[in-house]
């Protein structure tokens, strides 16, 4: 059958929303014209044992519901960066199970909102675009290398999102899927518990980001024996941290001052974008004159 409807959304370029919407009457056309359409569909099995408790598909089901998510988010704000989903992510891309038999899950998507295509019949939702979008980032077999390596190199939201996939994975058994598409194609990924402790031994390796910060604010207190020292901001909240050893004895002599302070931030953060508190130390304070 010739799908002239369908090779059109597939040559249009770009992401406007025109672009979106010109796609998208294409595959209505497609879907009205061309072809029966089809209810989208994704099958995730559970490999290994045959004897897998409830926690495992658990497991497995948030961690695609997040992914997914997250994957979602990305697609509807492309200049975003997430680590932690929000519910407000997950209820505009959910995963809706339809059933379970044996080791293998069964998930659907939700009909495509009015705003979102001309017509319903053969318009892919947001839910089914991200995890399109996510098994590309998935290894086709057991044996796919570049794929991992593909990982690292992504923006830190889909890393984020497969890191999910991994901790599910690493903790439980590996995972086959296959999604079968409105447009009737079928996309077929896997993950084995190998590939998930490469990935995530990769991805937890960190780097220290280094900035610089200068606060105004009044010197609360030290730790002499720690040098630990306790700043509260002007704009609220408290900046705990490292002191050098010469500068006690300045903090001690502006103790419940107002002051001007000099800090070092180091944060360290994961591959998979996640980041650790900062952490503080003063390098320069000079009090604050008063008028009065």
């Amino acid at each position: 059958m010739v799908n002239k409807f369908r090779e059109l959304a597939e040559d249009i370029p770009g992401g406007t929303w025109l672009d979106d919407l010109a796609r998208a009457s294409a595959m209505a056309a497609h879907a009205k014209f061309e072809r029966t359409s089809r209810s989208p569909l994704l099958r995730v099995s559970v490999l290994g044992s045959s004897q897998q408790d409830a926690y495992t598909f658990s497991d497995i089901g948030r961690a695609l519901q997040d992914a997914t998510a997250k994957i979602g988010r990305i697609i509807r704000d492309p200049q975003s960066e997430i680590t932690y989903v929000q519910p407000a992510d997950r209820e505009k891309a959910p995963l809706i199970q339809r059933g379970q038999a044996g080791n293998t899950l069964f998930f659907g998507f939700p009909e495509p909102e009015p705003a979102d295509a001309l017509i319903h019949d053969g318009i892919e939702t947001l839910s089914e675009r991200a995890v399109k979008e996510l098994c590309d980032f998935l290894p086709a077999n057991g044996s796919d290398d570049g794929a991992l390596d593909a990982v690292l190199l992504q923006r830190d939201t889909v890393r984020n999102a497969v890191s999910d996939i991994v901790a599910a994975v690493t903790k439980n058994a590996g995972i086959g899927m296959q999604l079968t598409t409105t447009a009737g194609e079928d996309v077929a990924r896997s993950m084995t518990t190998e590939q998930a402790r490469v990935l995530r031994g990769s991805l937890r390796e960190s780097r220290e980001e280094v900035g610089y910060e200068t606060v105004s604010g009044r010197l609360d207190g030290v730790r002499t024996r720690r040098r630990i020292f306790y700043l509260e901001r002007e704009s609220g909240g408290t900046v705990q941290g490292a002191v050098a050893p010469d500068l006690l004895d300045e903090i001690k002599l502006n103790l419940d001052r107002p002051v001007t302070a000099r800090l070092r931030v180091v944060r360290t953060t994961t591959i998979d974008g996640r980041r650790g508190r900062p952490v503080y130390e003063l390098l320069e304070i000079t009090p604050e004159t008063s008028l009065f």
